[in-house]
């Protein structure tokens, strides 16, 4: 189930940087990875083997990090979890800079390639990690087998921190208790040094 030749889904990421004076700047448009966490994911689903509400399955949370210049160029579809993910040392704080963010956070488990949860490294938060939300009116149908999803980075999140990866998260496809969500797409890019002159825009197609 975690074979994605067979799935027929691609993805493409876009990313703008925003000023404040409503200009925009494109600093990436390239297709990204559709992981295993894809086929496992969906392979529950198709078996009736995974959660019992359908809604677990909806990719509905993204990570942003600051190590996947290390991934550029030999990454690919066994990526279970970012390099290094925000909120693992500095928790929701990193996410959140400034108490004027309304970027929304929730904490809970990742799911690693086995089903089981994937430990953060190098901090103190254990099993907890920390994914931004995707809420409804971010998710655009394009067309009928196309969603684009916008991951809005405003402009008093993530500051002076250099951004380079991304992912998107299926919300919790063994339809656990304690909520256990599965990396399904992942991009590195070359180095963002985000600061509170623009916010970030990520505009991510799924074509299913």
């Amino acid at each position: 189930m975690s074979n994605n030749d067979n799935l027929n889904v691609s993805g493409h990421l876009q990313i703008y940087k925003v000023f404040g004076d409503g200009t925009e700047e494109r600093v990436l448009n390239d297709p990204n990875t559709i992981t295993s966490g894809m086929g496992v994911g969906l392979g529950l689903l198709y078996a009736g083997s995974g959660a019992a509400d359908i809604t677990n399955f909806q990719i509905r949370y993204f990570q942003l990090g600051v190590s996947g210049n290390t991934k550029i160029g030999s990454y690919g579809v066994s990526e279970t979890s970012l390099v290094s993910a925000l909120g693992q040392v500095g928790g929701g704080s990193q996410y959140q800079t400034t108490t004027d963010s309304f970027l929304p956070l929730e904490a809970h488990e990742l799911m690693d390639w086995n089903g089981t949860a994937k430990s953060t490294v190098g901090g103190s938060y254990g099993d907890t990690w920390f994914f931004g939300l995707i809420s409804d009116n971010s998710i655009k149908r394009v067309d009928l087998n196309s969603l684009t999803y916008i991951l809005y980075i405003d402009r008093e999140s993530c500051n002076n921190l250099t951004v380079n990866e991304v992912g998107l998260f299926m919300q919790n496809p063994l339809g656990r208790n304690t909520k256990r969500s599965q990396l399904v797409a992942y991009r590195p890019f070359t180095n963002i040094a985000k600061t509170d002159d623009f916010a970030l825009v990520f505009k991510w197609t799924l074509n299913f």
